[in-house]
């Protein structure tokens, strides 16, 4: 243990596919802080209005909704962000580009946020001009929101071969780019060595400070389950394999399309830092879940985290029904719901 806390830590929700539900996501304020986090990020790919429906306004709707979580989770005593994905940008940042962008930081100023994420993660078309064009609008970002704290996302967040068979290979010049130009008061998000790191170690955030610079954030994939392979599982054990000697400016948990399971994984992230009483961290997710379910996941949590959903065979999910319908909660019906597939990965999630 270290005696280091981040001047970030907490969640940032920024997973594909079925998104939290309004009320429960405000309720979950109070037990991020209860965990001793500091900070939460919303920045779901669901959203469409902050990805690819960036250059509309905010329907009215959706700015009643922010306004109710910014003010949960700033009366919970956390900062609170969002997240902006300007889809298109790598192809190109025209003058309508810009004006729709000024629009759109108009309104998410009227909303007050503590930080903004500038996400540029998943975003194909990368040329020689792309690192570029994204610290344009990163600069556009930050002019307009005095006083906000910046984060980035860039395109190639990790050094994990996935990204370049996917997005493309890195443009010649990208990271260097970002070196000399990118403000050393802005927050990096990194991953980890890989997308969804098993181990984050002190070396691995020594190298990537060496590349992004101190304002370095660990976008930690862990326990989020929104992909084709993760969500065949659920991951329910504490986050460990996390080096606490480096001073990383950011500590941000992606968690599980399931709210109320996400937080076994959670606690992990407090214990980590020792941001709260142990007894105290762990008896708030007890309390949230029930004490029976806890201790029913507690012994199942190898089983869901190693075991495919569609290796479980139909005697083993009947029992787990029968044994999960005597439980109350939201907790005991998301993992009804895992097992009765509604939660599973759909590849349309990535068009949006």
């Amino acid at each position: 243990m270290s005696s280091f806390r981040p001047r970030f830590v907490g969640v940032i929700e920024g997973f594909y596919g079925r998104p939290w539900v309004s009320d429960q996501r405000n309720r979950a304020a109070r037990w991020f802080a209860g965990l001793g986090f500091n900070t939460y990020i919303y920045a779901p790919k669901s959203q469409t209005y902050l990805r690819s429906r960036w250059r509309e306004p905010f329907p009215d709707y959706e700015i009643a909704k922010l306004q109710e979580m910014a003010e949960a989770y700033k009366s919970a005593g956390l900062q609170w962000g969002i997240g902006l994905s300007p889809l298109g940008v790598n192809q190109g940042f025209s003058q309508a580009d810009r004006q729709a962008l000024h629009a759109k930081l108009q309104a998410i100023r009227e909303l007050k946020p503590d930080i903004i994420a500038v996400l540029f993660d998943d975003m194909s078309h990368s040329t020689a001009d792309t690192a570029p064009r994204q610290l344009d609008c990163l600069a556009v970002v930050a002019q307009a929101l005095p006083g906000v704290y910046c984060m980035v996302c860039p395109t190639y967040y990790s050094s994990d071969p996935v990204l370049e068979e996917v997005f493309g290979s890195v443009p010649t010049g990208y990271v260097e780019h970002y070196q000399d130009n990118l403000s050393p008061d802005t927050g990096v998000f990194w991953t980890g060595p890989q997308v969804c790191s098993e181990r984050v170690t002190d070396a691995d955030i020594q190298a990537a400070k060496r590349q992004w610079g101190e304002g370095l954030v660990l976008w930690d994939n862990y326990p989020v389950n929104d992909g084709r392979l993760r969500s065949q599982h659920l991951y329910l054990k504490p986050l460990t394999g996390r080096s606490v000697n480096s001073e990383l400016r950011g500590h941000l948990c992606n968690p599980m399309n399931q709210l109320h399971l996400s937080l076994p994984g959670l606690l992990g992230l407090s214990e980590l830092y020792e941001l709260a009483p142990k007894s105290q961290s762990s008896e708030l997710v007890r309390q949230v879940l029930g004490a029976d379910l806890s201790t029913w996941l507690s012994a199942e949590a190898d089983r869901f985290q190693q075991t495919r959903l569609d290796d479980l065979s139909f005697l083993v999910m009947d029992s787990m029904r029968q044994e999960l319908q005597k439980f109350p909660g939201q907790g005991a019906a998301e993992c009804l719901e895992w097992l009765d597939g509604q939660y599973r990965f759909d590849p349309a999630c990535l068009t949006e």
